[in-house]
């Protein structure tokens, strides 16, 4: 799988909540840090999604740079998301930057950021 189609998996697995693919597509040392500055391992994530806690009912992308180098990867996505987090409705432009790796098992997360993204010019 190439890192972009790696990439389009992860977006699906978040929109539809599928654990099982977001747990394949994350390393297991993954590290996020949210535009709070929270910082969230995989297994908080994962939990997230499996308890309902976060619920993404849309994430669009608008822009998406990916940079591929043999064993590890970055990908820059600007999206439009919309989403359920702790009971509360909330919609924001972000911009999720990860940085990936090559594994035997195909492309995962090893970190990630989300933070809230410029306005467009």
């Amino acid at each position: 799988m190439s890192l972009l189609a790696a990439e389009h998996a992860l977006q699906a697995a978040q929109r539809s909540g599928d654990v099982s693919a977001l747990d394949a597509l994350l390393h297991p040392r993954c590290i996020g840090a949210g535009p709070d500055g929270s910082v969230f391992s995989k297994d908080d994530d994962l939990e997230g999604y499996r308890s309902g806690a976060l619920r993404i009912t849309r994430l669009e992308e608008e822009s998406l740079d990916v940079q591929e180098d043999g064993a590890s990867g970055v990908t820059r996505l600007v999206a439009a998301v919309d989403a359920v987090q702790g009971g509360t409705a909330v919609s924001a432009r972000l911009t999720y930057t990860r940085l990936w790796v090559r594994g035997g098992d195909g492309w995962q997360v090893l970190a990630a950021t989300l933070a809230p993204a410029a306005e467009p010019a």
